[in-house]
């Protein structure tokens, strides 16, 4: 009974509108069938009528005996033509007999055209009337701006994939306004830690100015060049700020240009960068898989993730850094670990923030970019950005990277 209930959900829409069609032509014959047998056996009953009648007028019928040899007769049938029934008839039953045999004969087109809208009717009612209904709610949903629904058709035929799919585009709809919402939401917190960050040195920047504007003819030349230095290390702090957001409005921007490289030509291109980036630090870069496995994925992108998650550790480390590089299920990842205190309970869930900084961030010289620009690469490379607490602190830059076939 299952296996007949999913077929039966499951037939297209055309195989059950030839089978409602079909049933609802077989209905009408079998109606017009009936109706003009019903009409014929009311005229019959005038003929049954006129054929008592006209036995009590006289005989229709003659039969006549011949001899035609001593031993042998003949019979002889002969009929007289009858008379007219339209003479017998009143002129209100004659009305009705030819009434009824014009309804014989039409009842068929009536039977079929009521039948054959009847059907259309039942057929979308049944099939065709509910998944309009939802798709037309669906679509005033979403014009009001809510996409918090959804929409369920039990059926497997056209409508019902055509549900699905619209279910599919809500959900994508959602997803998309989700992500329009974090990236409008990650723009606000982006400006406000801008703006916190900015008051600093525009405060300390207005109090010189107007101290300078104040005194400047009392004050000594050893005072005034001092003043005028600290008025430079915040110029210089503004700007540096200002090339960040240029910066991190470009990461925005751009999308990685995927080559084949070879997992050893990275670790290659990654070994002096590391061993300069860390300085008197111990550095090791180490690979987990086949050197020679080739991998589509942007150079560049990984470059800067790994230099960044190296000098972001390196102000942390006490002794080491160590690096890894490892391929694995179509994902390159990239490990780097230090021999620090870790990152804070607080720090794990905000470091990857733009302008997050520390307690223990080393000064503010550091714009507390370093872990979001990483996290920025990672997404647009189709991968991600973890950070953990391994002994010291441990942070994953997940790529997308195709891996290929080995290449000579």
């Amino acid at each position: 009974m299952e296996k007949v209930t999913r077929m039966l959900r499951g037939k297209s829409i055309q195989t059950a509108f030839a089978a409602a069609m079909a049933g609802g032509i077989l209905a009408a014959l079998c109606l017009s069938l009936f109706l003009s047998g019903l009409c014929q056996w009311g005229q019959s009953q005038y003929y049954k009528s006129y054929m008592v009648q006209d036995r009590e007028g006289g005989p229709g019928l003659e039969i006549r005996f011949e001899a035609v040899e001593e031993t042998e007769e003949r019979m002889e049938i002969s009929f007289q033509k009858p008379r007219e029934l339209q003479n017998l008839l009143t002129s209100r039953e004659r009305q009705l007999y030819h009434l009824l045999g014009i309804l014989s004969v039409g009842v068929y087109p009536v039977c079929f055209f009521f039948c054959i809208i009847l059907t259309s009717a039942w057929f979308y009612r049944r099939q065709l009337r509910r998944p309009l209904e939802l798709l037309t709610g669906g679509a005033r949903q979403i014009a009001a701006q809510n996409l918090d629904f959804s929409i369920r058709y039990e059926k497997e035929d056209e409508m019902g994939q055509v549900c699905a799919s619209f279910d599919r585009m809500r959900l994508a709809l959602a997803e998309n306004q989700k992500e329009m919402w974090r990236q409008v939401e990650e723009r606000r917190r982006l400006n406000a830690a801008f703006s916190h960050d900015l008051r600093t040195p525009l405060t300390v920047l207005r109090g010189q100015s107007e101290l300078l504007l104040r005194y400047a003819p009392r004050m000594d030349v050893e005072k005034v060049v001092r003043t005028a230095r600290t008025m430079q290390k915040h110029i210089a702090r503004l700007e540096d700020y200002v090339a960040v957001m240029s910066d991190l409005q470009r990461l925005e921007d751009i999308r990685p240009a995927r080559r084949e490289v070879s997992l050893a030509k990275l670790a290659e291109a990654f070994r002096p960068a590391g061993q300069a980036v860390c300085g008197a630090l111990s550095f090791l870069l180490t690979t987990e898989t086949d050197k020679e496995a080739s991998l589509s994925v942007d150079a560049a992108f990984v470059q800067r993730v790994f230099e960044n998650l190296l000098s972001n550790a390196g102000r942390f480390a006490r002794k080491r850094v160590e690096a890894s590089l490892e391929v694995r299920n179509g994902y390159l990842y990239l490990t780097v670990t230090d021999d620090g205190d870790g990152f804070a309970g607080r720090d794990l869930a905000e470091a990857a923030r733009p302008f997050y900084t520390s307690a223990g961030s080393g000064g503010d010289k550091h714009f507390g970019m370093g872990l979001a620009i990483c996290k920025t690469l990672c997404e647009k490379h189709g991968g991600f950005l973890r950070l953990e607490n391994r002994g010291g602190a441990m942070v994953t830059a997940v790529f997308r990277a195709g891996e290929t076939e080995k290449t000579e």
